[in-house]
């Protein structure tokens, strides 16, 4: 197959070489180029045209996108990749809907709850009473931006005196948060990496004295196999997300797993290693080359 990759551009992205080689060994030609070039015209023969770095999109058996979407120049990613996406014909993987989804912590929760997924309640706040009103209801609660990755500005808020300067700065920054109960994180936090059928599953334990359950913050993390009922939640909700390589975050709770989010760009694949990572990266080729071969 021919399979063009939407490389993830303006930082480096370690897992990009992996995902090239891996699809070269398998037999592929592999075409990398970035979302800026992405280009749309009118076609002499009629409607608009869409290419890829010069490559008509009719070129590319599939296209594997690492799209960044983020930066003061947002709407004309975004706006790019759904013109690629929108092209009759283009096997997406994935389109742009599932890649703006899965950034947005409203839209993420909202299809999972509509899907009957266990989710945290979650309010949206773009002001002070907001968020008040949400700790009214819960008690201690965790705020983030509405739109954002890597854990970027999640603060949990123990008290709204005290807090209030950091709530502030965030709604200054971001305009809108998602708001949602703590809950206790010292039981570890799930992160299951899905790559078409495979599954990576990490559980991380934060560092004494912290809630936080970030490996760049000192928490522990150790390779485990995911309980069964996990792992086939997480592989459903990649589904339903209409994603084929996805970072599934969820937490135990008393009343069972919660899934907190569902990343369309995992990033970190070689955590446990490079043999880790080539399970993630096969079983990506796996499912695109299925995909594929069916349509």
């Amino acid at each position: 197959m021919r399979v063009g990759v939407l490389a993830w551009d303006g930082e480096t992205d370690p897992d990009l070489p992996a995902l090239m080689s891996t699809g070269q060994a398998r037999g592929h030609q592999i075409t990398v180029f970035t979302v800026k070039e992405i280009s749309y015209r009118p076609d002499p023969a009629g409607g608009f045209d869409v290419s890829l770095a010069g490559h008509q999109v009719s070129e590319f058996d599939a296209i594997i996108s690492r799209a960044k979407l983020y930066g003061a120049d947002w709407q004309d990613r975004v706006e790019r990749l759904t013109l690629l996406s929108n092209v009759p014909g283009v096997r997406m993987f994935a389109p742009a809907d599932a890649w703006v989804t899965g950034y947005s912590k409203l839209l993420c929760t909202q299809r999972l709850a509509q899907a009957g997924f266990p989710v945290p309640p979650t309010r949206s706040a773009t002001s002070m009473a907001d968020v008040q009103a949400a700790f009214d209801e819960w008690g201690m609660v965790i705020v983030k931006p509405s739109f954002q990755y890597s854990g970027t500005d999640v603060e949990r808020v123990t008290d709204m005196a005290a807090d209030a300067d950091m709530i502030a700065g965030l709604l200054a920054k971001y305009s809108t948060l998602a708001c949602m109960p703590f809950w206790p994180t010292k039981y570890g936090e799930y992160r299951l990496t899905v790559a078409g059928e495979a599954c990576v599953t990490t559980l991380k334990l934060p560092p004494p004295g912290a809630w936080r359950c970030k490996t760049l913050e000192g928490a522990s993390f150790e390779r485990v196999d995911g309980p069964p009922e996990l792992v086939d939640m997480a592989v459903r909700a990649t589904r339903l997300m209409g994603l084929a390589l996805s970072g599934v975050d969820a937490l135990p709770t008393e009343d069972g797993y919660v899934i907190l989010e569902v990343n369309p760009i995992p990033g970190f694949l070689d955590l446990h290693g490079e043999q880790a990572r080539l399970e993630i990266m096969n079983g990506l080729f796996d499912w695109v080359e299925r995909q594929v071969t069916a349509s």
